[in-house]
């Protein structure tokens, strides 16, 4: 299932584990080491259900990639004492050169095979004097400014964290925010931290740099730490990164299992930045710590209950009520295009959406897309129901003001909502080995007292 809060939901949220069928965004890794946190607990709840004698192995239970590594791709002469000496020299002048920025701002992308999909993100961040800096990804805001640090998420719209600055941003992230990490270098290298160790593998160890190579106006560093390595491309002329290649082998994945993780970016340099760092608190109020920040956990509607009404706009614009549905069995699956076992059980539901279609059942099925990520969650929402071809139509609910109202803290989530406006029967996450077509096909002709 995806989980919205608090192992997962937004604030922050980085990546979505699967776990029991169910997608999770992150929530207080939404700015933590890259791809590292979603794959480990993926794997660590997967270890769990094998030992509880669930499904098969991992291996078997999930499509896992298995790239090679980064240092395949460099010959020996690359890989030579005299290579790493010159990349080592490259990697401090890199260092250097952000360091010796006035101000500079970043946009950096990443995007991660997975299973059940590709995951796309981005974050911008912005640096000024000292240790004024912000960073926004996806709803999250992280800023630092007059000797304060501040965290707002779009999922706590009364409150924000405010915590003295501990020396550095860095520092204070690790002392004040439990140990929370920034995915990119930019903060150790201004704070003149030994180059190298500006760069982990999800873990507290630092790699090696082990390889050097220069073509087409750009230089490449190779560092490597066990099963895992990164290459770092470098801009010849600036000395900036504008792309990052992680092959990670996570702790406790098969043998031979690794994801790759693609970061590109697009560093400025300049004397001043065009809008001066601030934070603007509005009408929230501050709060000691992210565990403050966390919204209550979310008590999942019950069967028998009144199914919180609801009004929507599918993705051209109609308008859907629930209050207009009465006299209807109404069947609602929550989903976002992230979350692979949403995307693994829409099929299903498009089944049952067909069946209700071609009997002529009083039914209505719909689709609500939430928790939806990126720079334009509706065309991105749009894209992906358009080229699956889904014969029902989907709704937004990108604020997640009606999942929390049936209170789900995770999807796929399916309700099924009597003629008279109560929840019938709950389906949540998604069960390969189910028959949930079946399930609802008798749930709704219980409910019109039809026989099977």
């Amino acid at each position: 299932m995806c989980k919205a809060s608090p192992c997962g939901a937004p604030a922050p949220q980085l990546f979505a584990a699967e776990i029991h069928g169910v997608s999770i965004p992150m929530i207080h890794n939404r700015f933590a080491t890259l791809g590292a946190v979603t794959i480990a607990v993926a794997l660590t709840h997967s270890a769990v259900l094998a030992q509880e004698n669930a499904p098969p192995p991992i291996d078997e239970m999930m499509p896992f990639p298995k790239v090679p590594l980064n240092a395949e791709s460099f010959t020996a002469d690359e890989k030579s004492p005299e290579a790493i000496a010159k990349a080592t020299a490259r990697l401090d002048a890199c260092a250097a050169a952000y360091k010796a920025a006035k101000a500079m701002t970043d946009k950096v992308t990443w995007e991660v095979s997975v299973p059940g999909g590709e995951q796309k993100d981005s974050l911008t961040i912005a640096i000024g004097s000292g240790q004024d800096l912000q960073v926004d990804m996806d709803g999250a805001q992280l800023t630092s400014v007059a000797g304060k640090v501040y965290f707002t998420s779009r999922d706590a719209k009364d409150k924000f964290v405010a915590v003295d600055l501990d020396g550095t941003v860095a520092n204070t992230l690790s002392t004040k925010f439990d140990g929370l990490e920034l995915p990119l270098p930019h903060l150790d290298f201004r704070a003149g931290k030994k180059a190298v160790e500006a760069f982990s593998f999800g873990g507290s160890h630092s790699g090696e740099i082990k390889g050097f190579r220069s073509k087409d106006g750009v230089d490449q560093v190779l560092i490597a730490e066990g099963m895992n390595d990164l290459v770092l491309t470098i801009d010849a002329a600036t000395s900036f990164i504008t792309r990052m290649d992680l092959a990670l082998s996570p702790p406790g994945a098969p043998e031979g299992i690794r994801f790759a993780v693609k970061f590109t970016m697009d560093p400025k340099a300049m004397d001043a930045l065009p809008t001066p760092i601030a934070f603007v608190p509005g009408t929230r109020t501050a709060v000691d710590s992210i565990e403050d920040l966390q919204p209550s956990a979310p008590v999942e509607i019950a069967e028998g209950a009144d199914a919180p009404n609801f009004t929507l706009k599918d993705l051209d614009g109609k308008e859907y009520s629930l209050e207009s549905m009465k006299g209807k069995v109404v069947v609602v699956d929550f989903w976002a295009t992230w979350c692979g076992p949403c995307r693994k059980g829409l099929p299903a539901v498009n089944e049952f959406a067909k069946w209700v279609a071609d009997t002529k059942q009083p039914a209505v099925v719909l689709g609500i897309n939430v928790w939806e990520r990126g720079e334009n969650p509706a065309e991105k929402s749009k894209e992906f129901w358009t080229k699956q071809g889904f014969v029902f139509p989907t709704l937004l609910d990108l604020d997640g003001q009606v999942i929390s109202k049936y209170g789900f803290g995770g999807i796929p989530a399916t309700v099924v909502i009597g003629t008279d406006g109560k929840v019938l029967k709950v389906h949540t996450g998604f069960d390969p080995k189910g028959d949930l077509v079946g399930e609802l096909k008798a749930e709704v002709l219980k409910a019109l007292g039809a026989k099977s």
